[in-house]
């Protein structure tokens, strides 16, 4: 099971995109900084399972924390303005 994590913060226009390309990961993960725009409207309509965490200048907790919500045996970490290409989802 692959479950693919993306942090965010008012990425509501990269959200979509990059969940799209994540489609075929087992397990779609966005861990929020509490965005005041719709960026996790957006990823609820594409069906990632969101949860809020303040990053309180702590990067490294937040993916900590990330990491606690994964149930794959492997996790891919993307931030929102990054896309899979079909080469990488190959590999």
């Amino acid at each position: 099971m692959i479950s693919a994590i993306v942090l965010t913060k008012n990425e509501e226009k990269n959200i979509e995109a990059c969940l799209d390309s994540l489609s075929w990961c087992d397990e779609q993960i966005v861990i929020d900084d509490y965005s005041e725009d719709k960026t996790v409207d957006l990823a609820k309509k594409k069906g990632a399972k969101i949860f809020h965490h303040m990053l309180q200048n702590d990067f490294a907790q937040q993916r900590n924390f990330a990491l606690t919500k994964a149930k794959g045996d492997w996790v891919l970490f993307i931030d929102a303005d990054e896309r899979v290409s079909s080469a990488l989802w190959y590999e």
